[in-house]
């Protein structure tokens, strides 16, 4: 009975302390710098496993635009862990590439040096300039990436929101569309 009557003053005692207040004094607005800024942006990118497009989330800086950063990150390519399974069909970039963005077009020009982009990377520039301009606040935990099966593309009853994107090189230019992205 003494441990329950010592528990109950224990927590009576913590109670009045709590109603009490931690005895500081109230002050003014304290300017404390920047705000926080929350949860880093992300963002999804597209390499291929085999000849599928698979989404792989990455974080974004914030000293760019989110469509130029996507782009900036698919360039980058896989990680040394995600080229065990999967790979891109872009081309090395020196230099980084010129992104300009019109609403839905959006137009990324190639420095010299660079061959014409193939189906498969236009596919995976597309797709991810498309995830980048309509971005969902969804990305996929790696737990999911790791169980899901590739993407298949043309998800029946999606409605797609259509993004045009050119790729421009010094001597050549490759238009490719959304339509082919997988939906989501």
């Amino acid at each position: 009975m003494t441990a329950v009557l010592r528990a109950a003053r224990a927590g009576l005692a913590l109670g009045l302390l709590s109603v009490a207040g931690c005895g500081v004094p109230t002050s003014g607005v304290i300017g404390a710098g920047a705000p926080a800024t929350g949860v880093p942006a992300r963002t999804t990118v597209y390499f291929l496993a085999d000849s599928d497009l698979r989404p792989v989330p990455r974080r974004t800086p914030y000293d760019d635009t989110p469509v130029a950063a996507a782009v900036q990150l698919l360039l980058a390519g896989p990680t040394p862990a995600e080229a065990r399974t999967l790979s891109t069909a872009l081309p090395a970039v020196r230099g980084g590439v010129d992104v300009r963005t019109d609403g839905d077009s959006v137009t990324v020009r190639f420095p010299a040096g660079v061959d014409r982009l193939d189906a498969r990377a236009m596919a995976q520039l597309t797709c991810t300039v498309e995830r980048a301009v309509g971005r969902s606040s969804t990305v996929p935990s790696a737990a999911e990436r790791s169980s899901a099966p590739p993407v298949q593309r043309g998800a029946v009853g999606v409605v797609p929101r259509h993004v045009g994107v050119r790729a421009v090189g010094t001597t050549w230019k490759t238009v490719g569309t959304d339509a082919a992205c997988p939906a989501g």
